[in-house]
């Protein structure tokens, strides 16, 4: 194997998982978002629901800078995929909505 070859393409795959994470962590972003502002709204559940997802839509565009902005790529994974599961885990705690 050739060890040069290797080196030079490490930013390719740095580049690829940034990639990969601010589409699919994004998209993972939006929806946990979505989910928790829904069920956490003091509203109606069809206004919950709308305000949820117009929130929801800057999530993905805000994981997307921050997956090229963030200076090492572990803290935009641990960025992102942490508020992942921080939603999820709020969302889950909250209940059913009403």
């Amino acid at each position: 194997m050739n060890i040069g070859l290797f080196l030079r393409a490490i930013p390719l795959v740095r580049a690829t998982v940034r990639l990969l994470l601010a589409s699919a962590g994004g998209y993972a972003l939006a929806v946990a978002l979505a989910f928790l502002l829904a069920r956490a709204l003091p509203m109606s559940r069809a206004e919950a629901t709308i305000t949820a997802s117009l929130a929801a839509i800057l999530a993905m565009p805000a994981a997307a800078i921050w997956a090229y902005g963030a200076p090492r790529l572990w803290h935009a994974a641990a960025g992102i995929l942490g508020l992942v599961a921080l939603c999820g885990a709020i969302a889950a705690l909250v209940g059913q909505p009403g």
